[in-house]
């Protein structure tokens, strides 16, 4: 064993912070990952938006229009449709990356987890006023 063998797990670790630096802040990452989370939040408003027309149907008599729940689930789908093509964009990007089965599995939890919670959150808020 060599003297620089204990340095060589500081000598990776040190390089992957200065990978994940260069990724995030000269390859454009962060910006990338911003746009994906405000994509996945506006899903989600729109996924609230047409489950709450869903649940919390008023008549309306109103000349040329149908029944609100009925535009309930197509608003519903249209932002479940925008939350997969989001989806589709960031794992066929993460793809490229060299640990891509892990990042993809824990990009469609975080994408499950984090659209259910806001369409509660929303939800919730929407029907306290």
């Amino acid at each position: 064993m060599t003297a620089t063998a204990p340095h060589k797990p500081l000598g990776r670790l040190r390089q992957l912070r200065q990978d994940l630096a260069g990724e995030l802040f000269e390859r454009d990452g962060l910006n990338t990952l911003f746009a994906h989370a405000r994509n996945i939040l506006t899903a989600a408003l729109i996924i609230t938006a047409g489950t709450y027309a869903i649940h919390h149907v008023t008549p309306v008599q109103a000349p040329g229009m149908f029944a609100v729940h009925l535009a309930g689930y197509v608003v519903a789908a249209m932002g479940v449709l925008l939350l997969l093509l989001n989806l589709a964009d960031g794992l066929r990007r993460l793809a490229r990356r060299s640990n891509h089965l892990a990042l993809r599995a824990a990009a469609i939890l975080f994408y499950l987890l984090l659209t259910v919670r806001m369409t509660q959150v929303a939800i919730y808020f929407r029907s306290a006023s």
